[in-house]
């Protein structure tokens, strides 16, 4: 065997390879352990620290919804379908079927304060305006009863020459009227003054009839009216008849007012003894009926215990000729 050559310069003294590789090991895998043993200190940490959290969360809302409050009482759920806003009643279109003149539908008392009658135009505008609101008054339950909306009315005193609904009538034929396209009762002032001046019962018979022919829009009444006009495409038996079945019924629907406002305020039950009697009548009419069937309604009107007293379009057309 050759022995070792110890002539090259060589520190005194020096490790083996070996041992040095195994300490470097040693210590790298301590690092590693304790990375480990930190990283997963750190995540158990994290995990208690949460739960704590979670654990004080669940116990304040626990103790909301156990404690009861002190205050107004909650909302209710909101599942529940939001209110919605009611809608106006659609007028019915019919005549005789018209829920207006059914059975059981009463008008009630009413005390009208009314001015004292005078004939200028101030004045009978002063009565005219004292007057709409009683009627309002009277009518206003009775459309209340059927569904029906209220739809406010004008007084016109001039002697106008055309309106919304076209020329107006002959003064001949009508002392007043009313146009349902602007919502306006028309009583000119030349034809109130003609014959010696307005006459109370005249003044308010006059005022009540139109208003009836308001009520009558109101209802439907008179826009079927106005279709079957129409549909009788020019009949003159068809289209006078529907005429006097609504002007007779706006007779009896100005009587049946005068009944209920009568006794008490400024209209007396003796002031209205003359309707319905002869004296009261007007000559016999294409348009607006006889005067024995006008006198007949106005009867009608006066003892009626409800509106279905003054259904002229179910009546005969005896009674309405």
């Amino acid at each position: 065997m050759t022995a070792p050559d110890d002539s090259g310069e060589r520190p005194p003294w020096a490790p083996p390879a070996e041992d040095h590789r195994e300490q470097r090991s040693t210590v790298w895998l301590t690092v590693v352990l304790f990375a480990v043993f930190m990283a997963v200190m750190l995540v158990v940490a994290v995990l208690v620290v949460g739960g704590v959290k979670d654990s004080k969360a669940g116990a304040v809302q626990t103790r909301q919804q156990t404690v009861p409050p002190t205050s107004a009482p909650s909302a209710p759920a909101s599942s529940a379908p939001p209110a919605t806003r009611q809608e106006v009643p659609v007028r019915k279109l019919e005549t005789a079927a018209n829920p207006l003149v059914a059975p059981g539908v009463a008008m009630p008392k009413v005390t009208c304060e009314l001015p004292r009658l005078r004939g200028t135009q101030e004045q009978l505008d002063a009565f005219y305006l004292a007057l709409i609101p009683c009627l309002e008054r009277a009518w206003h339950p009775v459309l209340t009863q059927v569904g029906e909306p209220r739809i406010p009315v004008a007084v016109n005193l001039h002697d106008v020459s055309n309106t919304a609904c076209g020329p107006p009538p002959p003064a001949s034929e009508a002392m007043g009227f009313y146009c349902s396209d602007d919502k306006t009762i028309f009583v000119p002032l030349p034809r109130q003054l003609a014959d010696g001046g307005p006459d109370l019962l005249n003044q308010l018979f006059l005022l009540a009839h139109e208003y009836g022919h308001h009520v009558q829009e109101q209802s439907g009444i008179l826009r079927k009216h106005d279709m079957l006009y129409r549909e009788a495409d020019g009949d003159q038996s068809k289209i006078l008849d529907l005429s006097r079945r609504l002007e007779l019924q706006a007779d009896c629907f100005s009587s049946l007012f005068l009944a209920n406002a009568a006794g008490s305020g400024s209209i007396s039950a003796g002031l209205i003894k003359p309707v319905g009697q002869a004296d009261f009548q007007v000559p016999d009419s294409k348009t607006h009926g006889s005067a024995k069937n006008a006198a007949l309604w106005q009867k009608r009107g006066l003892k009626a215990k409800d509106t279905s007293a003054c259904n002229t379009f179910a009546a005969p057309a005896a009674e309405v000729s």
